[in-house]
């Protein structure tokens, strides 16, 4: 059984995570420290488990899905969330400023302070940066299953190629608006548009949840905006009448035809959710350490 020493801060992390080893040697090198090194499947468990027993302050080293976990246990209470960057892209780390340097991660973890941050939910599941529904969760795990026999560029053209024909549309409701549409795209703050800053959060964008969903009527309509992006190379976000693009604070998505689960893309990792599937932001839910130098933009996104 895990114990924890109250007079150590607790930092959690995956073993099996790829920049695991350098970082727990350096972690087990810090006094200040004490390492629980467990599978992502049993993080959750710890860190409650270190809340019973006091803790004010706990860090995770991890990736964005490792982050969100974490999150949704710490969400909603005073306990302080240290971050040390250990995925392989890090997007919620590098927008609120954290270092990705390790050392310099741990120093402001154990000595900085925490500020409040946004996040989305959907259903009862946190994230903490994007959820995706339809055409891109379904290429996904196409192409993972593709890559068990072929390359990933083979698998990635054939996974698109079979998604195109096999599209099938999400119905979305804002207030008394109905939306049909093969790819939904929710982040956690306003997102850029245009490259090179496509999909990234918008340092002087609106606080809430940005959605973003491509409207077409039918599998026809959806085909020949799909080849138009890919043969004249036409972009669809600049066409303004097959997108929907607003923010929002809460959004239920469902399907016409009877489906109890779907596979949801969350913060880069699919999970099984139950229909309908209830979005909502919540504001300032999640407190983080954060340089005392990061915007009042990243601190809100």
């Amino acid at each position: 059984m895990t114990r924890f020493d109250r007079k150590t801060v607790p930092v959690f992390i995956n073993p099996e995570s790829g920049s695991a080893s350098g970082i727990i040697d350096l972690l087990q090198q810090d006094q200040r420290l004490s390492v629980h090194a467990m599978p992502a499947v049993d993080i959750a468990d710890g860190i409650r488990k270190a809340m019973q027993e006091g803790a004010t302050r706990i860090l995770v080293s991890g990736g964005d899905g490792t982050l969100a976990l974490a999150g949704g246990v710490l969400a909603g209470t005073d306990i302080a969330l240290g971050i040390i960057p250990g995925g392989t892209l890090n997007h919620f780390a590098k927008r609120l400023g954290i270092p990705s340097d390790p050392q310099a991660a741990i120093e402001l973890a154990l000595t900085g302070q925490a500020q409040p941050v946004d996040v989305g939910y959907v259903n009862d599941l946190l994230f903490i940066n994007t959820s995706s529904v339809g055409a891109y969760v379904h290429f996904v795990r196409t192409r993972e299953h593709l890559e068990q026999w072929m390359n990933y560029h083979l698998a990635s053209l054939f996974a698109g190629l079979r998604r195109l024909l096999r599209l099938r549309s999400a119905h979305l409701q804002l207030d008394s608006n109905t939306i049909h549409s093969p790819l939904v795209f929710v982040g956690v703050g306003e997102r850029g548009l245009a490259f090179p800053t496509l999909g990234q959060v918008r340092a002087d964008g609106q606080n809430g949840l940005h959605l973003l969903a491509v409207r077409t009527q039918n599998r026809l309509e959806t085909l020949k905006l799909a080849f138009s992006a890919a043969i004249w190379g036409r972009d669809p976000l600049n066409q303004s009448q097959t997108l929907e693009d607003c923010m929002i604070g809460a959004l239920v998505l469902d399907y016409r035809r009877k489906k109890r689960r779907i596979h949801v893309a969350v913060d880069g990792e699919l999970v099984f959710l139950k229909l309908p599937l209830h979005y909502r932001f919540a504001v300032g839910a999640l407190s983080v350490i954060i340089p005392d130098t990061a915007s009042k933009e990243q601190q809100s996104t």
